[in-house]
């Protein structure tokens, strides 16, 4: 295993479970700092005890991505803690199956204030930290629903995913002559805990779509992250890659 990531200290939103605890485990192992945040203090602590376990470079904090305050708390405090902020991973995310019909205004609120705003806080409160650095990189969880929409989510989330793709290109051409890069993943059929409403029927009907025959995983997810996140992807800028398997080529 490579040290990518020695010197480096990251936060990762929405990191307690899933393919945000993947990816803070693989930055520890390769000797990063990593701050992990979460509404899910139960899990929180399980993870952050793992995360210690494996190296003792890992602090967690109690987070609500929807509020402003704590967000901006979490980006502010890892740097007074550590001195820097190297790499942003805004993963912290909510999907919720409706109709149009059934999708709510306090459901649409929801999924804009944890999808969107969140990611456009955390960026804006890392931005002036990053430029001082001369460094940063910043990577984004977007959606094959934000480039060919979606018929089995509420309609909120692939809109709040076609914002993250433009606003990761926005963000790549403002930041990019800081040293600074910004990138996104678009994944497509992913078991982490937002698709549990998916059977099992679901599941193997939708594997038979994907050319190479399989749903994807948290740590398909978690490399790809990681990547983005390192110096080895450095010449990236504002590029959204789409991680599906081959079910959706662009």
């Amino acid at each position: 295993m490579k040290d990518r990531f020695i010197g480096k200290v990251a936060v990762i939103t929405g990191a307690a479970k899933g393919m945000g605890k993947a990816a803070a485990v693989s930055i520890v192992c390769e000797r990063g700092t990593v701050v992990v945040c979460d509404i899910d203090k139960e899990a929180l602590q399980s993870t952050d005890a793992e995360l210690k376990s494996l190296g003792n470079r890992a602090t967690a904090m109690v987070c609500d991505v929807s509020v402003r305050a704590e967000v901006d708390k979490v980006i502010v405090d890892t740097r007074r803690e550590f001195g820097r902020v190297d790499i942003l991973v805004n993963n912290a995310g909510l999907l919720v199956p409706a109709s149009i019909e059934e999708t709510t205004d306090e459901l649409i609120d929801q999924t804009l204030d944890i999808n969107l705003k969140a990611v456009l806080w955390a960026i804006r409160t890392c931005t002036p930290i990053m430029k001082e650095q001369r460094y940063g990189r910043i990577v984004n969880v977007a959606s094959i629903t934000g480039k060919n929409g979606d018929n089995s989510s509420t309609f909120a989330y692939g809109a709040s995913k076609g914002a993250v793709i433009s606003l990761t290109r926005s963000v790549a051409r403002q930041l990019g002559p800081y040293g600074v890069t910004c990138n996104a993943i678009a994944p497509h059929a992913v078991m982490t805990a937002l698709m549990s409403y998916w059977d099992e029927a679901k599941k193997s009907a939708v594997a038979e779509t994907i050319p190479v025959r399989r749903l994807g995983t948290e740590e398909d997810m978690a490399r790809l992250m990681c990547f983005l996140a390192s110096d080895d992807a450095g010449y990236i800028n504002g590029e959204t890659v789409n991680i599906n398997g081959g079910f959706y080529m662009d």
